[in-house]
């Protein structure tokens, strides 16, 4: 948490309010981004490789190309090998040869997979509403519409 105490106590020169604006919401993300790594690291699993456990276990039980599921999660096939690999280790995951072409592989969830990622799935609903409970309901709402406001307009202005 260290890290999290730093980037709480950094930018103090920010002064404009829209480069302050930007700066905590980064700030925010990556106090975020380090809980979250903290809940999934209970599980031995990074919250990529849970990404990609939840698309297995949401996608039809004959399973995806390793190219369908890099474009569900938005990056490169060379990743997704390396985390089928360390899927496939852990048991969570086994590959299999296209029917079609066999060219392809599909990863499918494995049963210990499924059990899994339900459970961490149910830890995770149970820990996010403890987190939240800083904001209340009303709060949670202004900022839902806040972020979605912020997205559109930041796709409709073609920042992306």
């Amino acid at each position: 948490m260290n890290k999290v105490k730093r980037l709480f106590e950094s930018y103090n020169w920010v002064g404009d309010i829209a480069n302050k604006t930007i700066i905590e919401l980064q700030k925010t993300a990556e106090i975020l981004e380090e809980i979250h790594n903290k809940f999934f690291n209970e599980f031995d699993i990074s919250s990529t490789k849970f990404n990609l456990l939840v698309i297995l276990y949401n996608a039809s039980e004959a399973g995806m190309t390793l190219s369908e599921i890099g474009k569900e999660m938005l990056v490169t096939k060379a990743n997704i090998t390396g985390l089928v690999d360390r899927l496939e280790k852990q048991g969570y995951v086994v590959r299999k040869k296209h029917h079609g072409d066999r060219r392809k592989i599909i990863a499918v969830i494995t049963h210990s997979g499924e059990r899994f990622t339900e459970k961490v799935i149910k830890e995770y609903k149970v820990w996010s509403k403890e987190v939240m409970t800083i904001l209340d309901d009303e709060e949670k709402s202004q900022l839902l519409y806040l972020f979605k406001k912020l997205q559109a307009g930041l796709i409709n202005k073609n920042f992306v």
